[in-house]
């Protein structure tokens, strides 16, 4: 039997997926104790940037210890050349969370996220708006990237489930 987890009370790390920078959040309750980015040098091979991914997500949960992920899953429009490289970087990531031993993890759709902490179709900047009002943050978070990985954070904390498998 499984015991399920308070979310309240659980170490978040939200996940916004991507190539080039990557961003995170970390909550627990209503804290926001981490929240950044990770980078890939644009003109380095593809294995290089993945291999760095992998290897600084792992070293994120090494430092802050999530008990739960949470990790957006991308949407791509018909024309979407970037498709191919997100979707890989995705796997190294949810590879790291593995590894760490978080075997599993909550896939959210971009909608729910955005339900959870401002409305259906909020913008970027909304986003930030309300990250900062629902952590209690004197600034919005910067760069989008790292707001987003907060707002993941506190969507999974909400209870929001996607049916990714």
């Amino acid at each position: 039997m499984t015991i399920p987890l308070d979310l309240n009370n659980c170490v978040i790390l939200g996940i916004d997926p991507a190539i080039a920078t990557i961003g995170f959040g970390v909550i627990r309750g209503s804290e926001a104790l981490e929240y950044g980015v990770i980078k890939t040098p644009a003109k380095s091979p593809m294995y290089d940037r993945l291999s760095q991914i992998h290897t600084d997500i792992k070293a994120l949960c090494d430092m802050v210890k999530p008990d739960v992920a949470a990790v957006e899953m991308p949407f791509f429009g018909r024309d979407n050349t970037n498709a191919g490289k997100v979707l890989r970087a995705l796997g190294v990531i949810e590879l790291a969370l593995g590894d760490w031993g978080l075997s599993e993890i909550t896939f959210l759709h971009q909608s729910q996220v955005k339900a959870a902490v401002a409305q259906y179709g909020a913008s970027k900047n909304d986003i930030k708006q309300a990250v900062m009002h629902i952590f209690g943050l004197p600034k919005p978070p910067s760069p989008d990237d790292s707001a987003d990985g907060l707002a993941i954070a506190y969507a999974a904390q909400c209870g929001a489930r996607a049916n990714v498998a």
